[in-house]
This record gives C-alpha cells, sequence and structure tokens, in this order.
C-alpha cells in the first residue's frame, strides 16, 4: 500500500463512523489500499469496486486475486480495467453504483484528477483524493491533486488527514457532498 499508515487509519474510521457499505476506488493498483477499505465493509452487503489501468501483468494479477480474496470472505467485488476516463469503463463503475465513499488515487495529473472529480463524484457521497500534500518531484510523474484540491475543498465540508504538520506526506481529503455553509 503505497498510502500513509497514519493518514489511510484515520480515513478508514471515517469510513467506518459514515457506516460506508459501498466503495470505489479509481487507481487501485495491486489492490493494497483497496483490500484495506473493502475488508471493513458489512458482510454480507458490502460492495467493493476497483478500477485500475494496470502498470504490469504483475499488478493486474495482484489485483485480480485481491478481488478474488475478498469474494471469498462474502463481499460482493468488482474489478473494472481500464483508463478510468474511458466512457465504457465510467458506464461500467456508474452501473454498479451508488456508492457510499468513492477514493480518487489514479492519474495524478489535473486533467484526469478533474476529469475522475466529474465522473465519479456524482456517483458517492463521500469523496477522497490521495496525494493532496504532495509536494516532492516523483521521477517522470507529474502530481497536480494538491493544486485540484485547493480549488475544490473550499466549496464543500471536507476532513485532511495529514500525519505531518507541513504536509511533507501524501495525505487524504475527503469531501462530503453537501455545499459548505
Amino acid at each position: 500500500m503505497l498510502q500513509d499508515e497514519t493518514e489511510f487509519e484515520a480515513f478508514l474510521q471515517l469510513l467506518a463512523r459514515e457506516r460506508v457499505q459501498s466503495y470505489l476506488e479509481i487507481g487501485a493498483a495491486y489492490g493494497g489500499s483497496f483490500l484495506r477499505v473493502a475488508e471493513r465493509l458489512p458482510r454480507p452487503g458490502g460492495v467493493a469496486v476497483a478500477v485500475d489501468l494496470p502498470e504490469s501483468e504483475n499488478s493486474e494479477n495482484m489485483l485480480y486475486e485481491t478481488g478474488r480474496y475478498l469474494l471469498s470472505i462474502g463481499l460482493d467485488v468488482q474489478v473494472i480495467f481500464g483508463d478510468s476516463t474511458a466512457p465504457d469503463v465510467i458506464a461500467a463503475a456508474r452501473a454498479l453504483g451508488p456508492y457510499d465513499a468513492v477514493f480518487i488515487d489514479g492519474n495524478h495529473t489535473l486533467e484526469y484528477v478533474a476529469q475522475d472529480w466529474m465522473n465519479y463524484a456524482p456517483l458517492a457521497r463521500l469523496v477522497a483524493f490521495h496525494d493532496i500534500a504532495w509536494k516532492r518531484r516523483a521521477a517522470g510523474a507529474k502530481i497536480d491533486v494538491p493544486e485540484f484540491w485547493n480549488w475544490i475543498k473550499p466549496r464543500f465540508k471536507h476532513v485532511e488527514f495529514r500525519s505531518c504538520p507541513t504536509g511533507c506526506n501524501n495525505g487524504i481529503g475527503v469531501l462530503w457532498q453537501t455545499r459548505a455553509t
């Protein structure tokens, strides 16, 4: 799992308080964070859906194995492979919703983060983003999540989980689908 443990545990606790029963993760990669959330969903009745564009055959196989395990413990699990902005992927995720929570952790460029927000936020009452506090330059990767997060968060009730007060870690931000007052 590529999340900071302290931040992710706080996120899991929020999902429990909010009684999340259905979950969609955009950018599930190897399935680490997807597994951690899904294992806490109620059984029977919990629904977990992962969307990912695999980086390798290994990541695809690991995500499939994660899905098989979650099915074996009584969850309703679906894995959708493809670009999160592709119409067929969006339609497949939409058909399996609505969701209590969506976690956006796919392509981190502004274009994709904004499209994932537009395509998947309407499907859930809670929308979470990973890497809201990213400050380091990743080799070959552009991380625009902080820019999008700082633009969108004032419009909604929200919470941030940052294990480092100066934003030195990745951070998780969660929005409620009600406008801020």
